[in-house]
């Protein structure tokens, strides 16, 4: 048995630990690289500094914390194996977990794939939900404290504590892997933008409301599942042509073609019309949207207009294909230009008319189906709204439904009374808009299938901001989802 005043030394065994050699010290603890002898493997040991065994509280705590550890039973979190307390001597055992440290290989500056990434950002996610669901307390992670095996499994240290649980901490922890994940991250795979755009969520210490645990683990899966599988649809290579593999090298060319072929169309217009093309306005804003019975979010003040989709689709590189790529694409879904897009763009540009509407960059969006509407709203790391949502939004308004008077066809930020007291324009009038999820029509309580949703009125009806409109299949639409109208757009929803 250890004195009281005997120091920790390597070479000496103390119970059924054989110390090896000291490899951290701390204000008042050691780490060691111990032997268990009994057992024949090696192990980690925590022990108290001799000059804090006379403090009862220090103790007491230390001991606590121990106990909280020992509780944890998840499989990507490290065990400990036993607690010793004794005269001269206060300890623990824990697991030695195998592989390179996350730190390690950002000094060493190694790289890995989006998909490895991914893969190891869901293991932590899942072991991070473990401790959130059981109110498990946490000292904050550290990147030599996560320890990734050549197999790809991500483990990491267990850094439970005694007490309350503050969530801060977790808080942290997500920025402190998503920075250190960007310095390792492969930018040059397939995945690295959707990946870089996670990541870069995770880091950003300043969001208001910072990505759960499950929704991390949901886009790491998601990202993970499409590098898995085989592809259906890639590019997209025209408006009617079938989509490339993305990667194609003639994905580039044909989408310059196209932008060119746009370019000149827009020039004959404006000949033929002789209006002065009228300037492209930032219609970008948002209107935070909180209440008591959801959460905040961010909804677009305005319908995405002609403008902002000519950029999306000017954008659309390889890596923002695979970005945007959703699991449900049909294969016969060609393309995310929207109908006769050519001849709609160029009259935009040119102040001219389109099949009777007289048009501009800053009037939304039309003949876009949902796919299309789901496409440009992921490549803003955003999405369509849900029904919720679209309530929640109208109902926080400020203005009642009977207040917002449907809108023409115009411009999407137009002088009417289609704006609620929050500046939400358009949610009666100009076009109506594509909702995020299907559901069971109210009309029809007998109904056994989902239909997608349209929301909100439109130039073209005599509907209201309330109205809502499920749709079957029709003509040649395989998928109700394919529906392209001339007065249905969308709007998108996303973190505040």
């Amino acid at each position: 048995m250890l004195e009281t005043d005997q120091r920790l030394e390597p070479g000496m065994q103390v119970g059924d630990y054989h110390l090896k050699e000291l490899i951290y010290e701390g204000e008042a603890t050691r780490t060691w690289l111990a032997d268990q002898v009994s057992v024949g493997r090696e192990v980690i040991i925590d022990s108290l500094k001799r000059v804090v065994h006379s403090d009862a509280g220090v103790i007491a705590t230390y001991l606590s914390d121990v106990r909280t550890k020992a509780r944890v039973d998840h499989p990507l979190i490290g065990s400990v194996f036993e607690a010793v307390h004794e005269e001269g001597v206060c300890f623990y055992a824990r697991e030695k977990i195998p592989g390179d440290t996350l730190e390690d290989k950002v000094l060493n500056e190694e790289k890995l794939t989006p998909k490895e990434v991914v893969h190891l950002l869901k293991q932590l996610a899942d072991a991070h939900l473990y401790l959130e669901t059981n109110q498990i307390a946490i000292l904050p992670l550290r990147p030599n404290q996560l320890f990734i095996s050549e197999t790809g499994r991500c483990r990491m240290i267990n850094m439970a504590v005694g007490g309350e649980r503050d969530h801060n901490i977790s808080t942290l922890d997500k920025a402190v892997l998503g920075e250190n994940f960007q310095k390792i991250l492969k930018v040059d795979e397939p995945g690295a933008t959707r990946t870089a755009s996670l990541l870069g969520f995770m880091a950003d210490r300043q969001r208001d409301i910072p990505l759960t645990w499950d929704q991390i683990k949901e886009l790491s899966d998601g990202v993970e599942k499409q590098l898995s599988e085989p592809v259906p649809t890639g590019a997209i290579g025209s408006a009617t042509g079938k989509m490339k593999n993305p990667g194609s090298k003639n994905t580039g060319v044909i989408l310059v073609s196209l932008c060119v072929v746009a370019l000149i169309a827009g020039g004959a217009v404006y000949l033929m019309n002789g209006n002065k093309a009228p300037k492209k306005r930032d219609l970008g804003d948002v209107v935070l949207v909180d209440s008591e019975d959801s959460m905040p979010f961010s909804i677009d003040a305005h319908e995405v207009t002609i403008g902002e989709y000519a950029k999306f689709l000017k954008g659309l590189s390889p890596e923002m294909l695979e970005f945007i790529w959703h699991e449900e694409l049909p294969e016969y879904k060609t393309s995310y230009f929207p109908d006769d897009w050519d001849k709609m763009y160029a009259a935009a540009k040119a102040g001219g008319k389109w099949n009777g509407l007289k048009l501009s960059l800053n009037c939304p969006v039309v003949g876009v189906d949902w796919w299309d509407a789901r496409a440009f709203a992921a490549s803003h790391s955003r999405r369509l709204p849900t029904q919720a949502e679209w309530n929640t939004a109208l109902k926080s308004s400020g203005s009642t439904a009977e207040q917002i008077v449907p809108s023409s066809w115009g411009a999407v930020d137009q002088d009417s009374e289609d704006v609620t007291a929050s500046k939400i324009y358009g949610m009666a009038g100009n076009v109506a808009e594509w909702s995020l999820n299907k559901s069971k029509p109210i009309t029809d309580p007998m109904a056994v299938m989902k239909k997608p949703v349209l929301l909100g009125g439109s130039y073209n009806d005599d509907f209201t901001a309330t109205t809502k409109r499920w749709l079957d299949p029709s003509g040649e639409n395989k998928d109700a989802r394919d529906l392209r109208r001339r007065d249905v757009g969308f709007r998108t929803v996303g973190q505040p």
